[in-house]
């Protein structure tokens, strides 16, 4: 499996974003404050028509059969740093929308993005979109709300009706706005200080999830984490185990060594590869049931870490392990999968 990320993807001419929002909001929406200010802003918010993309490739049937793309629609993942929270849900559906009829082939699939501001709200959403076998999965934009507490547990409880995967990937503006979840330490004033620390991020959700016992209240909740790296799953799992050994008496919920729900219950993404350190790094340092739960992430449009990437770095017996177990992830939603 590919996981990409339209980060680029904006509207063609003939069918804009704004045919898919109410008439009273195409104005709100068309307005410098949204349309020029993209520029200015690292392109963290694409609605304009003049913002184009090139179309998801569609692989022959047959040719690659392995091949599937979840495609995140990674500029919905912006609206954790909004202020307009109403504004927001009608950004999104008409996003996902969007995204059903542009970016779904017989060889792709939408995560659709859902508002973290209100849970509720996104839980009728993925009742309502998630039954269509365009949707291969829910993003969450993240927000100063960990992942492991009760605020979320209406989207999970939807996730898991619809048997998707919950796909957590940064927006970019982490760090930067009020509303989104800041980074570690204080507020850091360079855009590649704040990139390299989105880590920071996934492990402490991760943590989250595991101590505040989110997968015993959901225990087929299936959380992936892409574009965050993996280098620090291995420690992240001595980690938690050792403390839950030292402490549990703290935690009565949690009945036996976290680690097992990360093995069971969460996904990682192989960009970037080069965190591997090579084939013999990469088989030492992580176990065959870790390796096991690692797919791969292209991190498309950029042209970072193709297949080729990985099999340069690993071979392509990982790389086939890796699709294989893309493909594990994708088949959740059939039920094939716990």
């Amino acid at each position: 499996m590919i996981v990409d990320c339209a980060r680029h993807a904006g509207v063609k001419r003939h069918q804009d974003l704004f045919d898919y929002m109410p008439h009273s909001w195409q104005k709100h929406f068309d307005r410098y404050e949204w349309t020029g200010a993209v520029d200015l802003t690292s392109n963290h918010i694409r609605v304009s028509s003049k913002f184009r993309h090139d179309p998801i490739p569609e692989y022959k049937p047959g040719a690659e059969p392995d091949r599937m793309t979840l495609v995140i629609p990674h500029q919905g993942l912006t609206v954790n740093g909004w202020a307009d929270r109403v504004g927001a849900k009608v950004y999104l559906d008409a996003l996902n929308s969007y995204g059903e009829a542009h970016w779904v082939s017989s060889s792709s699939k939408l995560a659709m993005v859902v508002s973290p501001h209100d849970p509720v709200w996104s839980a009728s959403e993925i009742r309502r979109r998630g039954a269509s076998p365009k949707i291969g999965g829910v993003c969450i934009p993240l927000s100063t709300e960990m992942l492991g507490t009760r605020h979320w547990d209406p989207i999970y409880e939807a996730c898991i009706e619809r048997g998707l995967p919950v796909v957590i990937h940064y927006s970019g503006v982490e760090g930067s706005y009020t509303g989104a979840p800041p980074l570690a330490g204080s507020v850091h004033q360079n855009a590649l200080s704040r990139l390299i620390l989105m880590p920071q991020l996934a492990e402490s959700n991760a943590a989250s999830l595991l101590f505040e016992g989110a997968f015993y209240r959901f225990p087929k909740l299936q959380i992936f984490f892409a574009g965050f790296g993996f280098k620090w799953i291995p420690s992240l799992m001595r980690r938690v185990d050792q403390e839950w050994r030292n402490f549990r008496s703290d935690m009565p919920w949690l009945l036996d060594e976290p680690s097992k729900k990360v093995l069971s219950n969460m996904w990682f993404s192989s960009y970037p590869v080069g965190e591997a350190g090579g084939l013999v790094a990469w088989e030492g340092e992580f176990s065959a049931a870790l390796r096991k739960r690692i797919v791969f992430n292209s991190h498309a449009p950029f042209g970072n870490d193709t297949v080729e990437d990985v099999e340069r770095v690993l071979g392509k017996t990982w790389v086939d392990s890796m699709m294989r177990n893309g493909r594990a992830l994708l088949r959740y939603k059939t039920g094939t999968e716990a």
